[in-house]
């Protein structure tokens, strides 16, 4: 056999650096796009702040060019006014967009071989997620390729408050076969993620939760051992009726006591505290006015201002100048233009978000319509992942209250005469409870009923789903103290 050269031509989607650029831009919130934006000008001589008259000016040309969202969003294809200083050409850029979201991830954002180390599922940067915080954490530890490969599935399957609810059976069916895992290797790559900061991460259930706080406590504890006891076999009587747990458990009322103060004090949602952002939060999209005129307009105190140095432009037009600083010219106009394509979708998107969700700006949550982003995709002419990248991390600033984007595509219910929203169910429940009688609260089922007279069928389990997530306590709990023992009695 002779070597063989072969010459064939081949088409395929690659990603610009522009567009990746774009894409990492579009998904940032204020706080980080003002630190992305700060870095840059210390890095590349290029940039430059405009001056204060002319970003006044600029301010004032992108509030006149921000029409009422009445008017914009009938026609949102030819009547959609620019941002002030947006490239035409920008939308254009953005429909270039595909779907990428399929290979991204809370732990990092692209496919790994299976040969990677455990770091390598690791962002560099220190990470506010507990579930990364886990990963940097048993880096350290794990070496076992196999081992990591486990940890990692396991992690992944965390949810935000910190507890694995998924059996461990279910995970490993869905494993990949060339694994070769067991169930036992499993258990052991639980027991290592159950070891990580903080105390209880990885738990399966609030009984174990509190199980693994307790067991990294000083063995010198008072009512240690008696707060083992009470959690492995009396938790779910606690909150009803404390001394008959005590009795049931063989402990007298004053260690009970104790025992129970020490039990309050551990947190129930491990995961929770550190996934939580402290920064300020800043709306990226302004709604105001009243009645059917309402007006959708960016919010000018987050947009960084940011130019290319013209004078530097011109001296390195049409001369051969240093590589270094060619392709820092190039640079600076790929930022540019980013910013300028990242507003003008920022404000589409809200537009059209406020075009399906009127009832809202006139009734609050009540009125919040069933919406995807696939309908707003469509009205927009993108694709979903880069409405999903637009309304990650944005925030809202409207007549009812600050937002986040991501509230305004709340799940689908069904109607008497049509279609609810998740987000308008959790309003009323909150009205009627807010309503209810002092001394007789409604139970879940009550409220269901009451709901399905208004024409909103829902379980009653849909009810408690929705009342424990807006942290509204049973009816048990609501009743007065002297209420309570008068029902007992």
């Amino acid at each position: 056999m002779n070597p063989k050269l072969k010459l064939h031509a081949s088409q395929q989607q690659v990603m610009t650096p522009q567009l990746l650029q774009s894409i990492r831009l579009l998904q940032l919130s204020a706080l980080e796009l003002q630190q992305e934006v700060h870095q840059a000008m210390e890095t590349n001589v290029m940039l430059e702040e405009p001056e204060a008259d002319e970003a006044d000016a600029a301010a004032d040309a992108e509030a006149i060019a921000s029409e009422p969202a009445a008017a914009v969003c009938a026609e949102a294809a030819e009547t959609e006014a620019p941002v002030s200083g947006c490239d035409p050409a920008a939308g254009d850029r953005v429909e270039a967009d595909f779907d990428w979201s399929s290979a991204e991830s809370w732990s990092g954002g692209e496919p790994f071989e299976d040969g990677d180390p455990i770091e390598a599922r690791t962002a560099a940067p220190a990470s506010a997620d507990a579930r990364m915080r886990a990963l940097q954490q048993l880096g350290l530890t794990v070496r076992d390729p196999v081992q990591a490969r486990l940890v990692v599935a396991l992690i992944e399957r965390i949810d935000d408050n910190g507890y694995l609810e998924q059996p461990l059976e279910e995970i490993l069916a869905e494993l990949p076969a060339a694994w070769n895992a067991s169930l036992a290797a499993l258990e052991a790559a639980l027991r290592l993620v159950q070891g990580v900061e903080p105390a209880g991460f990885g738990a399966r259930d609030l009984r174990e939760c509190l199980l693994l706080q307790l067991a990294e406590l000083p063995a010198a504890t008072p009512a240690l051992d008696a707060a083992r006891l009470l959690v492995g076999t009396a938790l779910a009587r606690l909150g009803e009726d404390a001394p008959a747990a005590f009795a049931a458990a063989g402990i007298d009322a004053r260690t009970g006591r104790t025992a129970l103060a020490l039990i309050r004090s551990l947190d129930p949602r491990p995961g929770a505290g550190l996934g939580a952002s402290a920064d300020a939060v800043h709306p990226d999209v302004l709604v105001s006015g009243s009645g059917n005129a309402w007006k959708v307009e960016l919010n000018a105190a987050t947009l960084p201002r940011v130019r290319v140095n013209s004078l530097y432009e011109r001296l390195l037009a049409g001369r051969a100048a240093h590589r270094g600083m060619r392709e820092q010219l190039q640079e600076a106009r790929w930022l540019v233009h980013g910013l300028q394509m990242r507003h003008e979708t920022l404000l589409k998107t809200a537009r059209a978000i406020f075009s399906h969700q009127g009832n809202f700006l006139r009734q609050g949550e009540e009125g919040m319509a069933p919406l995807t982003l696939r309908e707003i995709a469509q009205q927009i002419g993108m694709h979903e992942s880069t409405v999903c990248r637009v309304v990650s991390n944005k925030f809202v600033l409207t007549p009812w209250g600050m937002y986040p984007m991501k509230a305004f595509f709340p799940s689908q219910i069904a109607k008497a005469e049509g279609e609810t929203s998740g987000t308008a169910v959790r309003a009323m429940i909150r009205r009627i409870i807010d309503g209810e009688s002092r001394v007789a609260p409604l139970c879940d089922g009550a409220i269901a009923a009451l709901l399905a007279r208004g024409g909103v069928r829902v379980a009653r389990r849909t009810v408690a789903k929705y009342r424990e997530s807006m942290k509204i306590a049973p009816a048990s709990s609501r009743m007065p103290a002297a209420a309570a023992a008068a029902a007992r009695a």
